[in-house]
């Protein structure tokens, strides 16, 4: 039987109010690897251990990158074949028994390296939030994920299936916290010409109502510009795009915060 891993991420949310932990709990067949970044909440080790799973302390919030690295070392030291396949999730995303049997189906199959669940939001008006379209420096939604090349199509961790050989050298770019950690990867494995797959099953995203509170935006914005201009830094025309996306980031922060500190960052 091929291994099956997942890997949850943890910020701050207990896993009893986690829907990805609660579904991944009742999957037997799937070694669960929760990475743990929370500041605020104690995590129960006891309840992953007893599942069987296996509970990794960052020590702190460390970052998404990290926290995949640490896990994808940790199924190294169990496994240097990397044989099989890793799951990756947020702690809040929504996951149907049916993802699951499509996963297994998928894997059966074979015939791709990463495959990409249908994922939605709270803004389906916009398009699906993954598959995505990456193209050149653009990067949005699409209504129609089906019709994506191999050339365009991007998509977001959460619900990601990824072939572990593709990690035998390679590990995330540790320089991103958070923002386009996912895009990143994708774009490092359409360089090598791995193959992408959609996969008929649908998930659901939570996203909070966007933030009010001036101090919090102004953390955010902090970090998605960091971030940002470390996935964009390789090409000037993606240098260019990334200063025009923030300017219009701090717009919309304004627009909610009325906190002109934002204009300054």
């Amino acid at each position: 039987m091929v291994p099956i891993y997942a890997v949850l991420v943890d910020y701050n949310k207990p896993l009893e109010e986690s829907p990805s932990y609660q579904a991944l709990r009742r999957q037997k067949d799937i070694v669960t690897i929760v990475c743990d970044n929370s500041t605020q909440v104690e995590l129960d080790q006891n309840l992953v251990q007893k599942d069987g799973n296996v509970y990794l302390s960052m020590h702190g919030n460390r970052g998404l990158s990290k926290a995949y690295n640490r896990a994808l070392d940790h199924i190294e030291e169990e496994d240097p074949v990397l044989e099989g396949f890793v799951m990756l999730f947020d702690d809040d995303t929504d996951i149907p028994d049916s993802y699951f049997d499509c996963v297994r189906k998928a894997i059966k199959e074979n015939d791709a390296d990463i495959y990409l669940p249908l994922i939605t939001d709270e803004r389906p008006d916009l398009g699906y939030l993954s598959p995505s379209i990456l193209k050149d420096v653009y990067m949005h939604r699409t209504m129609d994920p089906w019709s994506l090349t191999k050339e365009e199509i991007c998509g977001i961790n959460s619900g990601m299936v990824i072939r572990l050989s593709l990690f035998a050298d390679y590990r995330y770019n540790e320089d991103l916290f958070l923002d386009h950690v996912d895009h990143d990867f994708i774009r490092s494995m359409r360089k090598r010409n791995a193959k992408i797959r959609i996969i008929d099953t649908e998930l659901h995203q939570h996203f909070s109502a966007f933030e009010t509170n001036g101090n919090k935006a102004i953390a955010r914005f902090t970090i998605l510009k960091k971030d940002m201009r470390e996935f964009y830094k390789p090409t000037f025309k993606g240098r260019l795009f990334c200063e025009y996306v923030l300017l219009r980031r701090k717009a919309i922060i304004f627009y909610y915060t009325r906190d002109m500190r934002i204009w300054f960052r």
